[in-house]
């Protein structure tokens, strides 16, 4: 059989540099049967912004591209809400970062459904690659803000831990007007 290539790509972003190695390293070797062994209500997605912004979890998906010899198809799972956190700013010796606010998100009933079904879909193919993405809007920003930090972070399976996908990325923000 034919092993899966899988790449996890969260926000579009300029820059791979806030990537861990550790992320790297350890999807280098995530294949078509750990996709498949995923159980899609346990699978979680956690986003944390600067604040004051706040994300738009009402626009918040889990995207899945699938390439094979047959082209692309592309498969959306909308996210819900599980919990929401503020951070507390810290502060050190020669630093000191902004509060965050957390926000832990889960995949719909009906998205739930939908993900058996692509993993269905995916087990009957023979070769491919595929691909994640996590994304969502954000509520208008004030008009001081010029950029924020964003973390990304992935939960594939109920026992294992979060894997990060984006570290503090540095985001610009172009006001239009």
């Amino acid at each position: 059989m034919t092993r899966f290539a899988v790449i996890v790509i969260a926000i579009l972003l300029s820059s791979c540099t806030s990537v861990p190695l550790g992320t790297m390293l350890e999807l280098r070797s995530f294949g078509k049967d750990d996709f498949i062994k995923i159980q899609p209500q346990d699978l979680r997605a956690k986003i944390q912004v600067d604040e004051p912004v706040r994300a738009d979890i009402d626009s918040a998906e889990l995207t899945l591209e699938l390439t094979t010899e047959k082209g692309l198809r592309e498969f959306k799972f909308p996210l819900l809400l599980v919990d929401e956190l503020n951070i507390e700013p810290m502060t050190g010796l020669f630093s000191k970062s902004a509060g965050k606010t957390e926000y832990i998100l889960k995949l719909s009933n009906e998205a739930v459904k939908n993900f058996i079904a692509t993993q269905q879909i995916i087990r009957d193919e023979q070769s491919g690659r595929l691909s994640f993405s996590v994304a969502t809007g954000f509520e208008k920003f004030p008009s001081e803000i010029t950029e924020i930090g964003l973390s990304v972070f992935l939960k594939l399976f109920e026992e294992k831990d979060f894997i990060t996908l984006f570290d503090n990325a540095k985001v610009e923000i172009k006001h239009e007007g």
